[in-house]
């Protein structure tokens, strides 16, 4: 069986506030084509603590979230 690579589109919503934040991740989510994920970066904080229940509520899925530096966190989105 050959597994296709995921694909990962990136969005840097770093300078954005709620619910900026919220919009933009739901449209690049919505552009998404089958394999690939959503990968963003967000600054900690109230985008970052409600972001991902609301997405999740909404079907999709928390691939992974960490920190990458200060106060900037890794999100990984798939449908």
């Amino acid at each position: 069986m050959i597994k296709k690579k995921k694909e990962k589109i990136f969005l840097d919503i770093i300078d954005d506030k709620c619910p900026i934040t919220f919009v933009k991740t739901k449209i690049a989510l919505e552009k998404l084509k089958f394999n690939q994920s959503l990968v963003i970066h967000i600054r900690d904080g109230e985008a970052l603590e409600g972001l991902p229940s609301s997405l999740t509520e909404l079907g999709f899925k928390i691939l992974e979230k960490k920190l990458i530096k200060n106060n900037i966190y890794l999100l990984e989105i798939a449908k």
